[in-house]
C-alpha cells in the first residue's frame, strides 16, 4: 500500500488567545482615542497669541443645531430702501472681530460670505446708464469666493425637481438642520462692544 504524507495541521487559535487579541486591540483603540481627544481639547483650550499664524482655525464658540424652514421671504429685497438696510445690517461692522490680548482684527467667515452677497446684490441693481467698465475686482472676488464656499461645504440635501413646472421647477420648501447663526451674532456683538470699550479706555489714558 502506498502511504500518503499526513498534512500539517496549523495550531488553531483558542478562545483564550482570541480573547486576549481582542482585549489588546480594544485597549490600543482606547489609548489612541484618549490621546486624540486630549490633543483636540488641548488645542481648543490653549491660549493663542493671535499674532501671525498663532490663532485657531475656528472661533471656539458653542453652536447648537437649529431647524430652519427655507422659503422666499418678503425681507431682503434687492433695491428697496428697507431691503438695502437689511442687507447692510446682516454683516455688522463688516463682520470684523478683535481677538487676543492685542485685539488683533479677524473676520468671521459666515459674515464675510454674507457681506459678499450684499456686494453682489449691489452689482445686480446698480445704475448702468453711465459708462460701465464691467464688474469690479471686489465683485469678482466675492463671486469666486461664494462659489468656492458652496463647493467646499458640498451640501448634498436632496431637493425635489419638478419637470412639469417651469415657474418653480425646484421644490425646496423643506426644513434644514443648521448651525445656530444667532450664537455667532451674539458673540460678534459682544466682541465688538468690548473692543469699542477697550478703544475708549485706551484713548482716556
Amino acid at each position: 500500500m502506498r502511504s500518503f504524507p499526513t498534512p500539517m495541521r496549523h495550531p488553531s487559535l483558542s478562545i483564550t488567545n482570541l480573547s486576549l487579541i481582542f482585549v489588546c486591540l480594544s485597549l490600543a483603540l482606547k489609548v489612541a482615542g484618549t490621546w486624540w481627544i486630549k490633543r483636540q481639547l488641548a488645542e481648543l483650550t490653549r491660549e493663542h497669541s493671535y499674532i501671525g499664524n498663532d490663532y485657531p482655525e475656528v472661533w471656539p464658540i458653542e453652536r447648537k443645531p437649529v431647524l430652519m424652514t427655507f422659503d422666499n421671504p418678503k425681507h431682503f429685497r434687492l433695491d428697496k430702501e428697507d431691503g438695502i438696510a437689511e442687507w447692510a445690517a446682516i454683516s455688522p461692522q463688516n463682520g470684523v472681530v478683535h481677538l487676543g490680548p492685542h485685539r488683533q482684527p479677524y473676520t468671521v467667515a459666515m459674515l464675510h460670505q454674507l457681506k459678499c452677497l450684499d456686494v453682489l446684490r449691489g452689482e445686480m441693481v446698480r445704475d448702468r446708464s453711465e459708462s460701465y467698465a464691467g464688474p469690479s475686482v471686489l465683485v469678482r472676488h466675492c463671486l469666486n469666493y461664494i462659489r468656492q464656499i458652496v463647493m467646499c461645504r458640498g451640501d448634498f440635501e436632496l431637493e425635489s425637481f419638478q419637470f412639469a413646472s417651469h415657474k418653480n421647477p425646484i421644490d425646496w420648501h423643506g426644513i434644514y438642520e443648521c448651525r445656530d447663526w444667532e450664537a455667532v451674532y451674539n458673540n460678534v456683538k459682544q466682541n465688538q462692544e468690548e473692543y469699542d470699550a477697550w478703544v475708549k479706555m485706551g484713548k482716556k489714558h
